[in-house]
């Protein structure tokens, strides 16, 4: 089967979603409430399967934490002085990217150092 980009667009900002709700719980609210923690663990499966899915297409989630920026994978949203780092380096993950076959179908959103 071919996956066509437009179908996998789609379907990215479902992912988004799931990830969001998987955060929007803490270690601390499952433990205090079984129904919270019955489900994380079903939203916790919708998108393990989801990203199946994308595996199985050679959809690929890019998370470029203190990786070089690169315009083809990366989207810059802003840029931050920091000394402690080199410049051109991604800081900030706002939102992960993806790539199939290699190719971006959507930029991670990315803040990144620019020199001093």
């Amino acid at each position: 089967a071919v996956v066509s980009t437009q179908s996998t667009g789609e379907l990215l900002p479902v992912s988004d979603v799931l990830e969001k709700a998987l955060e929007s719980i803490t270690e601390e609210e499952k433990k205090e409430s079984k129904k919270l923690a019955n489900l994380h663990e079903g939203v916790s499966l919708t998108y393990n399967q989801l990203h199946q899915v994308f595996k199985r297409h050679n959809i690929m989630k890019i998370d470029p934490l203190d990786e070089k920026f690169d315009p083809v994978f990366h989207e810059a949203m802003f840029q931050v002085p920091d000394p402690s780092k080199e410049p051109g380096t991604i800081m900030s993950v706002i939102q992960t990217g993806y790539v199939l076959h290699s190719r971006s179908i959507r930029p991670a959103k990315v803040g990144v150092v620019k020199e001093s």
